[in-house]
């Protein structure tokens, strides 16, 4: 699971936009990505063996507050939003609740684009 999330990401991102795993790392960037793995869950069982599993993920897109301020900064968000969204979508994740703003969470000048996520598969 992490490792479909870091490429789908890295692969969508690459280049503008860092990817990391629980925390981020390094320097300071205008704009990053923190993932988290939440849960990986049986859901359908036969004689006591799951037969599909729902692994569960956040995606965070963090961005400098200053960005939102202005309209090419705002189109920009939504640009890049829409591209997480989209390679998640094509990886195979469902997102049943869509994204959502978030504000600035972490009180360290970056507001947050919430992306909550489900990977169903067969076992």
């Amino acid at each position: 699971m992490r490792n479909l999330l870091q490429t789908t990401l890295d692969t969508a991102l690459y280049s503008d936009v860092l990817v990391y795993w629980q925390r981020r790392a390094g320097p300071d960037a205008d704009e990053y990505v923190i993932y988290t793995v939440n849960g990986d869950s049986g859901e359908d069982f036969a004689d006591n063996t799951a037969l599909t599993k729902n692994a569960s993920a956040t995606v965070k897109y963090y961005y400098r507050v200053e960005k939102a301020g202005t309209y090419a900064g705002r189109q920009d968000i939504e640009t890049r939003e829409n591209t997480i969204e989209t390679a998640l979508k094509d990886a195979g994740f469902d997102m049943p609740f869509g994204k959502f703003d978030a504000g600035e969470i972490d009180g360290n000048g970056y507001f947050v684009t919430v992306f909550e996520c489900d990977y169903w598969r067969v076992v």
